[in-house]
């Protein structure tokens, strides 16, 4: 193993010296050491991963997502964890003028040490961790060592520290941690989710050597003119001299602009403005091609290229329509100056543990979009940012990405290092996704101002008048100031907007105004048809609750375990409500359940029949409403949730029913105006 790493890596620096670019990348993964952090036992962990994925290949902890084992491996969220392993670097690595050990993703709490030396730390994990490390390389024998504190017990920490507990009614600890801990929301629990706090080194880790300068990112900003298509890229570039060099900018193969630019010595951003003629547009899916055109970015310094930069990206414009009208507030996507009713889903992350389950999994996530007729994607703000893999299959199928900012159901904290942690996460979110066509906008929150003033947090959490001022005042400064305000400068291509919902579904108000959330249907205890008569300006979720298939449920649970009675069904049952909204709307329409079997059919057909209704009564209600997007296309695991796939990939029949009622011949021949 030791030798095919070093010929590995040997080839990819020989590589880096006779290409385009000089940059050469060194991957750290695969096998490395774990264990509890202050105990000397360790075992063989794999890298990416997470710590519960690595006790279950030593059989340490059982399988959580099987039979009631949940439970029994809270533990593992409360413990300190360390990894470790030792690698060379040759001389070939060293000569290059900066040498950086990166991380593109830490979960969440972590000290990193390199030969006995302490680089830094990290507590997002939503961010890459970058350390300068050349100085302290040798050539043999380094050793490097992660030490992870547990998210719960760091929390706790920060929660103190703040003063005062903040509403987070999905986190079912006993302490609720999560507002504080930049991490997946979902880990905390949810009502479609177990509780498994991770940790681990989640995303690549590598090292990262270079000469010269780097092209950190590209973002692309576009305009249509009269003339044709007017494109400006945003340049971020890095370098280690002064001196003169060269932009070039090629798009399919051909130069279409090149600049001198000064070469600073540091970070800085150069812009190259382009003119283009505006054909080859690219469109969602239903609504014309999606075209994409190679773009490349090559920098030169005294004649010889030292980066590169590039990526498929689409001619198109999206704006979000807003302007009042005499009905209210619109929602509206525009693409391309066209009007485009919106028919898709929220998404949530296909995993609890998100290394085992890979690109592969986001990537058949829009497969299944594709086969359902959608043509727009909600990624929910509790879970995390979709890998690059997702957005490429998004631009290729024609899949619009709303994307939320990871925030979810919960208030924020008010502090200094707080609002700079996140402002960095946007700065590389925003750096990373922009340029992809299929991004539509981005979105502060997920139903976090909607429950401030409707749900009651200030009675529950026994808010004091300071209290519930300080914790508006820091909602508005982030959602409100901080986050547009780094959005914009990051990304003036794309809408931005505070929160989803916009309305409350509780009073005919909402109807008219903005994005909706309509819940009076299983939270609300109202019939099916109550979807047909409560449509929006932008119906963004609405649901109703089923199970997977039997044949699902057996593969992590016995029979016996599925019999009736069983703490299997008590424990997998996330939702509030219970099983008792299923057999109370299965009731109301004369659907009789006399066995778990029973439970299962019905609750995917009393799905199927709600999913059906609510989109004709949307696409029939053009151009009153423009969208419909129904909550959830997936599962993170094996349980009772809205989703029409479940979490091994198997369709639920209101697939199909969603299918059916997106197809464009389902469409209303004479759209009515409400």
């Amino acid at each position: 193993m030791k030798n095919w790493y070093l010929l590995v890596m040997v080839i990819m620096i020989s590589a880096c010296g006779t290409g385009t670019a000089t940059e050469a990348w060194v991957d750290l993964g695969g096998e490395w050491a774990f264990g509890q952090t202050g105990e000397k036992e360790r075992w063989t962990a794999d890298v990416p991963g997470t710590v519960h994925t690595d006790l279950m290949r030593h059989d340490l902890i059982p399988d959580p997502y099987r039979s009631t084992n949940e439970d029994s491996v809270q533990w593992v969220g409360e413990r300190d964890w360390t990894y470790e392993r030792q690698f060379d670097a040759p001389a070939a690595l060293l000569e290059q003028d900066e040498v950086e050990l990166v991380f593109k993703g830490l979960d969440t709490f972590a000290e990193v040490w390199l030969n006995g030396q302490r680089l830094g730390t990290a507590d997002n994990m939503f961010r890459s961790w970058v350390f300068r490390v050349k100085d302290l390389l040798r050539e043999q024998g380094n050793q490097l060592e992660v030490r992870f504190t547990s998210p719960i017990k760091r929390g706790a920490e920060l929660l103190q520290q703040y003063g005062r507990s903040l509403p987070a009614d999905n986190d079912i600890g006993t302490v609720k941690v999560s507002p504080f801990v930049r991490k997946a929301g979902v880990h905390f629990g949810w009502d479609f989710a177990p509780r498994l706090v991770t940790c681990g080194i989640w995303q690549d880790v590598g090292l990262r050597a270079w000469s010269v300068g780097r092209i950190e990112g590209v973002r692309v900003f576009q305009r249509s003119k009269p003339e044709g298509r007017e494109l400006t890229f945003a340049v971020d570039l890095r370098s280690t001299e002064k001196a003169e060099g060269e932009l070039m900018v090629k798009l399919n193969g051909r130069l279409v602009k090149q600049a001198q630019v000064e070469i600073r010595n540091g970070v800085w951003t150069q812009e190259l403005v382009v003119q283009i003629p505006d054909t080859g547009c690219w469109w969602p899916r239903g609504s014309g091609e999606q075209k994409l055109h190679q773009l490349q970015v090559e920098w030169q310094v005294r004649g010889r290229p030292i980066a590169s930069w590039e990526r498929p990206i689409g001619l198109v414009s999206i704006v979000l329509d807003q302007t009042p009208d005499k009905d209210g507030t619109p929602f509206t996507f525009r693409v391309n100056d066209e009007p485009i009713f919106m028919q898709g889903a929220n998404l949530v992350p296909p995993d609890m543990f998100l290394p085992r389950a890979g690109d592969q999994a986001w990537v058949r996530l829009v497969q299944h979009m594709q086969a359902a007729n959608m043509n727009m994607v909600r990624v929910w703000g509790g879970g995390v940012y979709p890998p690059d893999a997702f957005f490429h299959a998004c631009d290729t199928a024609g899949i619009l990405v709303w994307q939320d900012l990871m925030f979810a159901n919960t208030m924020v904290p008010d502090d200094d290092a707080f609002l700079t942690n996140v402002q960095q996460e946007v700065l590389e979110q925003v750096t990373r996704i922009q340029h992809h066509p299929s991004l539509a906008m981005w979105c502060g929150n997920n139903e976090v101002e909607v429950a401030w003033h409707n749900w009651g947090w200030q009675q529950t959490y026994g808010m004091s008048p300071a209290d519930s001022a300080r914790m508006w005042t820091g909602y508005r400064t982030l959602f409100e100031e901080v986050l547009p305000g780094r959005v914009w400068v990051l990304d003036k291509s794309h809408a931005y907007v505070p929160t989803s919902p916009i309305s409350n579904w509780g009073n005919a108000e909402g109807l008219r105004h903005g994005d909706l959330h309509y819940w009076g249907v299983w939270h609300g205890d109202a019939p099916l048809e109550a979807l047909t008569t409560n449509v929006g300006r932008f119906v963004s979720e609405y649901g109703f609750q089923s199970y997977p298939d039997m044949a699902t449920l057996l593969e992590y649970a016995s029979p016996e375990e599925l019999a009736p009675g069983s703490m299997f069904w008590t424990k997998r049952q996330r939702s509030y409500k219970g099983d008792k909204a299923i057999l109370d709307m299965a009731a109301r329409y004369g659907m009789p359940v006399n066995s778990k079997d029973d439970l299962v059919r019905v609750s995917q057909e009393l799905q199927a029949r709600a999913y059906a209704m609510a989109i004709a009564a949307h696409k029939v209600a053009w151009p009153y409403c423009m969208g419909t997007l129904l909550w959830q296309l997936n599962d993170i695991w094996p349980g009772p949730s809205w989703s029409i796939v479940d979490h091994t990939g198997r369709r639920k029949l209101a697939f199909d029913a969603v299918r059916k009622a997106y197809a464009p011949e389902a469409e209303a021949a004479t759209p009515a105006h409400r």
